[in-house]
């Protein structure tokens, strides 16, 4: 970004965690109209999320795809150590100012911010985006994308309201029977909160109806399961498609090291045991059909804007979107949990399609339309 001036704003522990730019050549400006809001107060340690602006469309893109508008706009990317690597929210920073003039980045840790921030940030409309929930960082004014840990019944609900591909499901309820004739032999058990394939198996339909009386739905303490019809496909474990808004970050495929089925006690033990991604093999996979049910998925999840959707195929290649993760912990780019993997076996997701520079687009667009 040679010759565009810029102004530090802030640094933590020698990070950037904020820049005002002020690209020198204005493209055409616009001016979109000054929403007349006031962030509401922050009184006795309550922290308070303003609404969701209407979003505008009053914006342009020009030569270079670059954006312009007249009046500045913060947009505040936080990110949670070990999580998120800082350097990749750098990245989509640099791409941001780039292309939008007059767009202040942040990149903050989530944490409380200082009272100079909170007045900084008050002084013009904001967006905040966060892969995760916000835990501790705040803004007094501003629109929120953040992650939403969510059950699986609602995540399959909501993408069903998305109009893409589910697989027949349903919670599991004492005395619930299952008729094989539909389900079929097998079924797949999931618990409604859980990650990296942790609590999911798979049982014969016979023993689940036998065993269903024993279920405790909407225990207190304890986890409650839904059964999913099993979609299986010899050689692929899952599809992991990552969405931004309606940009499609990256799209990658778990392999099974070798071929599944479920004709006897150890193919089950072992179909089981493919259900965590670390035990399969990654690799790049982009389908056309399946990138364009992903990018109507975002609608269906209000104030979430990134999803890790998964999708399974059965042996003709039809997909079924099983899970979209709002919770955020997909950012495996650099997470510690699945990044580093990754990354050690060669995939380096950013690289795919160029995630960084698609995210920078995505979000200067959304800031210059929904900020508040």
């Amino acid at each position: 970004m040679q010759g565009t001036p810029y102004r530090l704003l802030a640094t933590n522990g020698g990070e950037i965690c904020g820049l005002a730019i002020s690209l020198g050549e204005m493209l055409s400006p616009i001016g979109l109209p000054e929403l007349d809001v006031e962030g509401p107060g922050v009184a006795g340690g309550e922290r308070l999320l303003m609404a969701h602006a209407v979003p505008s469309t009053n914006y342009s893109r020009k030569s270079g795809n670059r954006m312009a508008t007249t009046d500045p706009v913060n947009l505040v990317l936080v990110y949670r150590p070990h999580a998120v690597g800082v350097e990749d929210f750098n990245q989509i920073g640099r791409r941001v100012r780039e292309i939008a003039d007059n767009v202040n980045v942040y990149i903050q840790k989530d944490e409380l911010p200082g009272d100079a921030l909170l007045e900084e940030l008050a002084r013009h409309r904001t967006l905040v985006f966060s892969p995760l929930q916000l835990s501790s960082f705040y803004v007094q004014r501003g629109c929120i994308y953040s992650g939403r840990p969510m059950q699986k019944s609602e995540q399959l609900l909501r993408l069903e309201l998305a109009d893409v591909p589910v697989p027949p499901w349903t919670s599991m309820n004492r005395g619930k029977r299952l008729d094989p004739e539909y389900w079929g032999e097998h079924v797949v058990i999931k618990p409604e909160i859980g990650s990296a394939g942790r609590g999911v198996g798979v049982c014969k339909t016979s023993w689940l109806n036998e065993k269903s009386y024993s279920f405790q739905p909407f225990a207190r303490k304890g986890n409650n399961f839904i059964v999913q019809k099993i979609v299986r496909n010899t050689k692929i474990s899952k599809l992991r498609v990552h969405v931004l808004f309606d940009e499609v970050l990256c799209s990658y495929r778990f392999r099974y090291p070798e071929t599944i089925n479920l004709d006897t006690e150890e193919d089950l033990e072992l179909f089981q045991r493919y259900f965590i991604p670390a035990n399969n093999i990654p690799e790049f996979y982009c389908s056309e059909e399946i990138t364009e049910h992903a990018r109507r998925c975002y609608r269906a999840f209000d104030g979430v804007a990134l999803l890790g959707l998964d999708v399974v195929l059965d042996e003709a290649g039809k997909h079924y979107f099983i899970e979209a993760n709002p919770g955020g912990n997909t950012w495996h780019y650099s997470s510690e949990y699945m990044g580093d993997r990754l990354t050690s076996q060669g995939i380096f997701l950013e690289q795919q399609f160029g995630a960084f520079e698609r995210a920078g687009d995505v979000l200067a667009s959304r800031a210059l339309q929904e900020a508040i």
